[in-house]
């Protein structure tokens, strides 16, 4: 299992919580055809005009799965992720907080 976290990049682009939020719900539509690999949480922080999008994946596989189809990866290039190591306390306890 592969256990990633995501933050998003370009935040100065989120300004209206709306909108932000359109964003998350297009790409989980987008990433429909993952759901048999991969769940993800994703919540929007933050006010108006100083807003982040972060989130969690636990997925199948070693690899970072986002690259595993092309249609995949349209949404997460927007986004630094980072493979979490399951074996390090404070990414448990990263996920634990999260799940």
């Amino acid at each position: 299992e592969a256990v990633v976290s995501t933050q998003s990049t370009g935040n100065n682009e989120l300004t209206v919580t709306h909108k932000t939020n359109n964003l998350v719900k297009g790409m989980f539509q987008r990433l429909e055809t993952m759901k048999k690999h991969a769940f993800g949480l994703m919540y929007v922080f933050g006010e108006p005009n100083d807003q982040v999008i972060t989130g969690i994946w636990l997925g199948r596989g070693d690899k970072l799965f986002f690259n595993e189809d092309d249609n995949w990866t349209t949404d997460i290039v927007h986004y630094d992720t980072e493979r979490l190591d399951m074996a390090k306390p404070e990414n448990r306890a990263l996920f634990e907080k999260w799940i």
